[in-house]
């Protein structure tokens, strides 16, 4: 049965990051685990050079909660970089990979494989021009040489606020698209530099009647923008609430305005209180990377600092203070030598308060992002040009930790008497010569009431949608391709497979069978933010014999997204069985490619299996039967052995010739497997045939699948080649994952 949907903007879209904790497997190696006979918390060590101490003993541990000591009943050390049974590593590359092999994104990760969950967030609400291009090398360094197979990573702006959706993956190709977004903010607090070049070159009366009036709007501004940051902080750390392994909030910033001309700012201050109590309850840790750098502090020739109606010069201050002309060439009257000395004092005060304000600041924006760090047990990073290797360091912290487990009084935990204050907590260690760095503590909230939190229809939805793992309620296969019309449309053409077995049918008066699924779909564009969404509900009828059918075969749902400029889109869609409220969640990554550029450019490819014709039949175009149950459709890609694979694309933007007025191509096809090759096509020239869009090419071909290709998971690459193109975009290719199965 096929059932065509066209996505379309119906509803106001703001999602809540929920995940049903539920619904999926506790790691084992869980931190900042309460249950109501456990406390467990993570505790990082490290000596005097900032290395990790990874030999202490239970004894040399000492825990109190809110200053009582407390019996350590459960120690280990947990490290990132060393797989367990229960947190095997996924996707490593394999030495032996083909430099030509296509890259494959990673499986989807399953909660208990999860070693580290990273937000790494970027607040570009308060960072500089000059800042920019730094952090954003210093995040593709991290990507590609630090990040581990078992993290989850999302790099996540301030100035998308509390409406982005963007996925925590282990996908770097996703998370290298959100980088993409990474850009100076013109509107936020922060200038070109990290710190605002000074003049005050007005005159007293001008100074006196518009600066106050100036510097109380910029203060307010700043104010606005600084807490608005820890409001999408506070988003993030609620959504990481669920999340699993070791969890880390990294604020890359510079600038918070702690105090202003009217006193302490305390509306940030509020804030900053209310975050790290997010942060503790959520279990997370926040680390802190000062983008500003090492800076002098000090009065630069940039900036213009000048008393009532003169220009400051520092040389030429220097040069008269150390000049001795002979006396009868000073022809300077008296008074005008005097307020000349004057002048010239304030300049210097004046010069002196500046660069101690500024020296200020930087106390001020160092002293905020520390205290997000102290309070729960990160590390603030500052004073470093190289922003990579500060991001090194935090990332190094966090490659092993010291779990420790004590038994709560009955005061800690009590459902009974719905305690839920906060306890302070503090870790000591006997050994002398090292630091510890633990959460202050955390709240009376014990996993069971956790888990009894049932969630709604909707939160189940909205938490299957944006949740980073797969919700196997309902098993969905998702196939999302990209294509051209010949209208010039480009859209999102996606197929979905929906497993009948997990959906719950019941019987017509006609021998029919009948079931009702909630479908929600959202396609989300590389900043994070919803594009297209949809949500229905949908009564679907089947026969007696469509029934048998899609038991087998499942419901395959066909339709198309729009897509109306070029990038990098998630299509994530989510489908609900009303009857038994089981849930479901698939999504895709696909990237939209600029076809005005006029560059070659491939569409994605969609394959199928059939089985040859009998010995003798007359051979069809479709290369096998038209039963159903003798094919292997396009939305789930399981071929078996004695099939035939057939795939097909479009070329779009080949080059023509002048003479003949037809395109020169060239067309390859690969097998891979585990990354090596097995199987290479010949080159072949492309056959245009009867086409008549020559700018949109369909091509394709077919491969027997022999007793050669044993099951598993593979990886059809196409490689296409245009002979009259001149420029480094001669050549493209595409791929597409499918198996063989038994």
């Amino acid at each position: 049965m096929r059932r065509k949907i066209f996505l379309a903007c119906i509803l106001p879209f703001c999602l809540q990051i929920q995940i049903p904790g539920q619904q999926q497997t506790k790691p084992k190696d869980e931190v900042v685990r309460i249950t109501t006979n456990l406390v467990q918390v993570d505790v990082v060590v490290t000596d005097k050079e900032g290395r990790q101490v990874t030999d202490l003993r239970p004894e040399e541990f000492e825990v109190l909660e809110d200053g009582r000591k407390q019996p350590i009943t459960n120690f280990s050390f947990v490290s990132i970089n060393e797989s367990g049974s229960g947190s095997k590593t996924v996707n490593a590359p394999g030495p032996t990979a083909e430099k030509s092999a296509p890259k494959i994104p990673p499986a989807l990760l399953r909660p208990e494989q999860v070693r580290r969950t990273i937000a790494l967030v970027v607040d570009d609400l308060g960072l500089s021009f000059e800042s920019v291009g730094f952090v954003r090398q210093a995040i593709k360094k991290f990507l590609d040489e630090q990040m581990q197979p078992n993290d989850m990573v999302a790099v996540i702006l301030t100035s998308s606020g509390s409406g982005s959706m963007q996925q925590f993956t282990s996908d770097k190709v996703k998370v290298y698209a959100a980088l993409e977004h990474v850009r100076w903010y013109p509107n936020g607090r922060g200038g070109e530099n990290p710190f605002p070049l000074r003049n005050t070159t007005e005159t007293a009366a001008d100074f006196k009647n518009t600066a106050q009036v100036i510097n109380e709007f910029e203060e307010e501004r700043e104010a606005n923008y600084a807490v608005g940051t820890f409001g999408t902080l506070g988003f993030i750390l609620r959504s990481l609430g669920n999340m699993p392994g070791r969890k880390s909030l990294v604020l890359v910033s510079e600038a918070f305005p702690l105090f202003t001309t009217q006193g302490r700012n305390e509306r940030l201050l509020a804030a900053m209180r209310r975050l790290t109590d997010q942060a503790n309850r959520a279990s997370t840790v926040i680390y802190t990377l000062d983008a500003s750098g090492l800076q002098t502090l000090n009065i630069t020739a940039s900036d213009k600092v000048a008393g009532p109606g003169y220009l400051f010069n520092p040389q030429l201050i220097a040069k008269l203070a150390l000049a001795t002309p002979p006396r009868e060439t000073i022809r300077v009257d008296q008074s005008i030598a005097m307020q000349a000395q004057r002048d010239s004092q304030d300049a210097f005060r004046k010069l002196n308060s500046l660069a101690d304000q500024r020296r200020q600041e930087n106390i001020e924006a160092q002293t905020v992002l520390s205290f997000l760090a102290h309070e729960t047990g990160g590390l603030a990073v500052r004073n470093r040009n190289d922003l990579g290797a500060g991001l090194q360091r935090i990332m190094d912290d966090q490659k092993g930790y010291y779990l420790l487990g004590y038994r709560p009084a009955e005061s800690t935990v009590d459902p009974k008497t719905g305690n839920r204050r906060f306890h302070h907590l503090e870790v000591k260690v006997k050994r002398s010569g090292v630091g510890v760095r633990a959460r202050n503590g955390f709240y009376g909230v014990t996993d069971e009431e956790k888990r009894a939190n049932q969630l709604s229809r909707d939160e189940q939805m909205v938490a299957a949608l944006t949740s980073p793992f797969a919700s196997d309620g309902v098993r969905l296969r998702l196939t999302s391709l990209f294509r051209n019309e010949p209208d010039g449309r480009s859209l999102m053409r996606s197929l979905l497979q929906i497993d009948a077995q997990d959906l719950t049918f019941t019987d017509g008066p006609d021998g029919s069978r009948k079931v009702v699924i909630d479908v929600v779909a959202v396609n989300i564009g590389d900043n994070g933010r919803a594009v297209d969404q949809i949500v229905q509900t949908q009564t679907l009828s089947v026969t007696a014999d469509a029934y048998r059918h899609v038991q087998q075969e499942g419901l395959i749902y066909v339709f198309d997204v729009p897509i109306k400029q070029a990038g990098a889109y998630q299509l994530r869609v989510a489908v609900r069985d009303v009857t038994s409220g089981r849930v479901g969640a698939a999504g895709q990554f696909v990237e939209a490619p600029d076809l005005s550029k006029n560059r070659l450019t491939l569409s994605g490819i969609i394959v199928n299996g059939t089985l040859p014709p009998a010995p003798g039949a007359a051979e069809s175009t479709t290369a096998g039967s038209n039963d159903p149950g003798q094919q292997a459709g396009p939305a789930v890609r399981h071929l078996r052995q004695g099939m035939i694979l057939n795939y097909g694309y479009a070329i779009y933007n080949a080059r023509s010739d002048a003479g003949t007025n037809r395109p020169q191509l060239q067309t390859q096809m690969h097998l891979f497997r585990d990354g090596k090759q097995v199987f290479a096509g010949r080159v072949l020239p492309f056959n245009v045939g009867q086409q008549t869009d020559l700018k949109r090419l369909e091509a394709g071909g077919r491969i027997l699948i022999g007793p050669d290709l044993v099951p598993g998971a593979y990886v059809l690459q196409v490689t296409v080649t245009d002979m009259l193109a001149k420029d480094n975009f001669h050549t493209k290719t595409q791929w597409i994952d499918f198996e063989i199965t038994n």
